[in-house]
């Protein structure tokens, strides 16, 4: 699950672009939002069984997902943090499961220790091999959760396989910020990472660059600061240690963009903004979701309702596409007719914009009354026209 939230101001119509983020626990109270936006052009306020992609997959670690990303071979590949180990993320290889009864044999994944949260991933694809790029060299806390990644590590899948954050094939720099989540836009040739920046603490901060420019930047030795727990193998470390990386350097290059947005206030008067869930970019459209369980909100599956939204950007921090409720999210009706959670408890979990379709991910709890366990369900709509 994400600790993280989205939210924006309008400033004389329009948003700030610079820089921000950081995965914080900032959680709001429980409140009535607004209803959904009837002029959304992503569809996200109607429901049918066309836009069920995937449901109640279970994961190696009976947890949330983090996020997921979609292959060309038809593959779907999760990330979770492990129920015992917050050190460690699993990053699972699965097929979309089209039917309605669980799908519980997922043995294909590898284990990333001492990176972070994970909350935002991107896969890379280059021939036959696939590559996972996500914040690495976190800061472990008092709570054993990895946060504040200094650095976006890239990572060749090897089935069976356990890397530590310091053992990535290539690790890549945007400066001294914190909390680095990327996305690719391989068709666009577009590299974003999501950031926090202590200096514009109150915004939701991306830097845009070519992707084949980043690949090829020079290289360069940073020092960065982390815990120990890769050197000791004592994942609840809170020892902070200096260590030297080899890098590629991004500070040398011309961003495309660097959209930046406040992180509360963009929606109607008086809107309730809930946990950030994840971002996508695709070419000119930055998309992101936020949102909560009423589980996580109430403590109870039987309270309340749980609450998704989606919003869509330009690269100069503009919305587009107002923020618009994910109404199946709310409705425990639908959710238990399809068979997704007999009371209404869905995380959002990551979003992808995936061949002209938009791709929204969500952890369920209460197939039926008597199964709890974390089950993984993507939906898929029509992305912003505007």
């Amino acid at each position: 699950m994400k600790l993280l939230k989205f939210t924006l101001v309008p400033i004389l119509g329009l948003l700030l672009c610079t820089s921000c983020g950081g995965d914080g626990d900032d959680t709001p109270g429980p409140g009535k939002p607004e209803g959904p936006d009837k002029s959304s052009t992503t569809g996200i306020g109607q429901f049918s069984a066309a836009n069920i992609f995937s449901r109640n997959t279970y994961l190696p670690d009976n947890t949330a997902m983090q996020g997921f990303n979609l292959d060309s071979d038809g593959s779907v590949w999760y990330t979770q943090l492990s129920n015992t180990n917050q050190a460690q993320l699993t990053w699972v290889r699965a097929q979309p499961n089209k039917g309605s009864t669980e799908m519980t044999a997922n043995k294909e994944y590898m284990k990333l220790t001492y990176f972070g949260h994970g909350t935002n991933t991107a896969l890379e694809e280059d021939g036959a091999d696939r590559y996972l790029w996500a914040g690495a060299y976190g800061l472990c806390n008092a709570k054993g959760q990895y946060w504040n990644e200094k650095l976006v590590g890239r990572v060749k899948y090897v089935k069976g396989a356990t890397v530590k954050t310091s053992e990535c094939d290539e690790y890549y720099y945007i400066g001294d910020y914190t909390d680095l989540h990327p996305s690719i836009d391989a068709d666009n040739d577009l590299l974003t990472i999501n950031y926090g920046d202590s200096k514009n603490s109150s915004y939701r901060c991306f830097v845009v660059y070519k992707l084949s420019e980043a690949k090829k930047a020079p290289m360069t030795n940073v020092t960065i600061t982390c815990t120990d727990g890769f050197q000791t193998d004592k994942p609840a470390s809170t020892n902070q240690i200096s260590v030297v990386v080899r890098c590629r350097d991004l500070t040398t290059l011309k961003p495309v963009a660097q959209p930046r947005f406040l992180k509360t206030g963009y929606g109607a008067s008086g809107a309730t903004y809930y946990d950030w869930q994840g971002y996508d970019v695709h070419k000119d459209r930055l998309y992101y979701t936020e949102g909560q369980s009423n589980y996580n909100l109430t403590g109870s599956f039987y309270s309340g309702s749980s609450y998704a939204y989606v919003t869509v950007f330009d690269f100069n921090g503009n919305i587009v596409e107002e923020r618009t409720q994910v109404a199946v999210v709310s409705d425990k009706d639908k959710l238990t007719e399809i068979g997704v959670s007999v009371f209404g408890a869905l995380e959002a979990e990551g979003i992808k914009v995936y061949k002209g379709k938009l791709y929204l991910g969500y952890t369920a709890r209460g197939i039926t009354a008597e199964n709890t366990k974390h089950y993984q369900n993507i939906f898929v709509f029509d992305p912003s026209s505007k």
